[in-house]
């Protein structure tokens, strides 16, 4: 007789893998002769995933609803969604290995490049790499608020995550876009109270200071005589608050996120799961998933479920190259591969999937359903062949939603 962790949970000696292609799928391109990019790319491990097992339709929350990665993820480990009130600045600080207590308040920010009038040229400062850890450390080390303290840390290239501690904040405030080339980046309260005009305050009190460090600094002044755009202030452009984590997904075992984006790193972590860094793990196009691929098989043992989070389809989407997308989502097969191989498939369960669709054409997340394949232990298998969106129409799943992922994933019989 089987022994299972809760009545609804897989065996106790099965393992669950999820791995999730960030805005992996997309719309029939024109320089793609009408296919998609999971239709014309080489995916033999992906379609040996639908082949052995089934495939069908997901949404992370419902038709029509254009969602972002951090509420896609939310909603697949159980979380309730508010799409009215984004925490993705919360996410980011504890996926950055920031803490918040619950009167902390965490943003998403970029390093961008600003003119002197305070005006948007680049919100992503030329998509500056590692190089921005000395950026980091100038702000730390040199930039004081008055009668505040804050935490900021460099993540991935221009992304970061900063934390106001310890004061009167508020999240009720509008926040720059880091798309808003050619408008001034002020922050501003979103309503007339007092905690919401200091939070406003002393983010652009932040912002000033962070100018006046950055713009002189040696690294700055080399991208500016080598005609690259200076990396000059600190932007947060989204906030969050977390009073308590929710740990959802521990009533399904021990889990583990392997995934480069800090966002994602909040959200498993918030989800009650632990997070682990991966070298090379870049979340762009030259991400090595292989190293993600290795480090799920070292850390199988001691858990239960493992999910791999892969982030460069999604920015090949956001910049549209095609050329990029296909070779990430190629990457992301070999990943498969390398698993596929070195599980023992009657007691191991895969799932695979995107959390949204991107567009390479509008550059931007799509509404519309993405495919779902599962293979392994309990696993019926159906007649599709391809890891694809019209493979996917016509799979035996049919159709599933975010929050009905981990309790379909963990039945006994799928």
């Amino acid at each position: 007789m089987q022994k299972y962790l809760f009545d609804f949970c897989l065996p106790l000696d099965v393992k669950l893998i999820i791995i999730v292609g960030d805005g992996m799928a997309d719309e029939p391109l024109e320089a793609l002769r009408g296919q998609t990019p999971l239709e014309y790319a080489e995916t033999p491990h992906m379609d040996d995933v639908v082949r052995s097992g089934s495939i069908g339709q997901f949404y992370a929350i419902r038709p029509g609803i254009k969602v972002d990665s951090d509420a896609a993820h939310l909603a697949m480990l159980g979380q309730d969604v508010n799409l009215s009130s984004s925490n993705r600045g919360a996410y980011e600080a504890l996926g950055a290995g920031l803490t918040l207590g619950p009167t902390d308040v965490g943003f998403r920010v970029n390093l961008a490049t600003i003119d002197n009038q305070f005006a948007l040229v680049d919100g992503r400062a030329g998509r500056i790499r590692d190089e921005a850890k000395q950026l980091e450390h100038a702000v730390n080390d040199m930039v004081e608020l008055d009668a505040v303290s804050f935490d900021f840390r460099q993540t991935l290239g221009f992304k970061g995550a900063l934390v106001l501690r310890d004061d009167d904040f508020s999240v009720d405030v509008s926040l720059p876009t880091q798309y808003g080339v050619g408008r001034q980046i002020w922050a501003r309260a979103a309503n007339g109270t007092s905690q919401a005009l200091h939070t406003a305050e002393t983010i652009n009190e932040f912002m000033v200071k962070t100018n006046e460090v950055l713009k002189r600094h040696p690294l700055n002044l080399r991208r500016l005589t080598d005609q690259k755009p200076p990396a000059n202030v600190v932007m947060p452009w989204a906030v969050g608050q977390i009073e308590r984590m929710n740990p959802t997904m521990r009533k399904y075992g021990k889990g583990l996120c392997v995934a480069a984006a800090p966002v994602i790193k909040g959200v498993c972590k918030y989800s009650g799961m632990d997070i682990v860094d991966v070298p090379g793990a870049t979340g762009e196009y030259d991400t090595d998933t292989a190293a993600k691929g290795k480090i799920a098989l070292e850390n199988l043992g001691n858990y239960d479920i493992v999910l791999i989070h892969v982030e460069g389809t999604d920015e090949a989407s956001h910049d549209g190259n095609v050329e990029g997308k296909l070779i990430i989502i190629e990457k992301i097969d070999a990943m498969v591969g390398l698993l596929l191989e070195h599980t023992d498939i009657a007691k191991t369960r895969f799932a695979l999937l995107s959390d949204h669709g991107s567009s390479c054409v509008t550059h931007d997340h799509m509404t519309t359903e993405v495919p779902i394949a599962v293979c392994g232990a309990g696993v019926k298998a159906d007649h599709a062949q391809h890891y694809d969106e019209k493979s996917a129409l016509q799979g035996r799943l049919n159709i599933l939603f975010g929050k009905q992922l981990m309790p379909f994933l963990t039945r006994s019989q799928v």
